[in-house]
Order: structure tokens, then C-alpha cells, then sequence
């Protein structure tokens, strides 16, 4: 019992892994917009999570979003 509890933990712990280190892109409009705030921001090879920051900021109306984005990107 306790050889397939700990499997199980190591499973899950593993395709959490995965998770966070999968990419993602952003859509269309959102890195047409990106790229016209930050020009020579490199959007590809994002995470998951840099995505949805970037997409967070561009639904924002912060007036430093380009230098959020910049700080993101690096």
C-alpha cells in the first residue's frame, strides 16, 4: 500500500512538473498588441504563467506596461 501511495505522490509530482514548464502562446490580438508596446520583445518559448502576466498587463491600464512586460520577458 504504501509502494503505491508514494508512486502515486511521485506521478502527480511529476506532471506538475510538466505543467509549469509547458509553453504557451499568446493569442493573436494579445501579441499583436505586445509587440507594439514592447518592439523587440521576443514572445516566443513563454510559459503558462508569463502568458497570462503579459495578458494581465495588456488588460490593464497601467501606463508602464511596456517596462512590465520587458520585466516579464527577462
Amino acid at each position: 500500500m504504501k509502494s503505491l501511495l508514494l508512486t502515486a505522490a511521485l506521478v502527480l509530482s511529476a506532471s506538475s512538473a510538466m505543467a509549469m514548464t509547458t509553453h504557451a502562446d499568446l493569442t493573436g490580438p494579445a501579441r499583436a498588441q505586445a509587440e507594439r508596446i514592447v518592439p523587440n520583445g521576443d514572445f516566443d518559448n513563454l510559459t503558462a504563467a508569463q502568458v497570462n502576466a503579459i495578458e494581465s498587463i495588456l488588460a490593464s491600464d497601467n501606463d508602464n506596461r511596456g517596462g512590465q512586460i520587458r520585466a516579464i520577458l527577462n
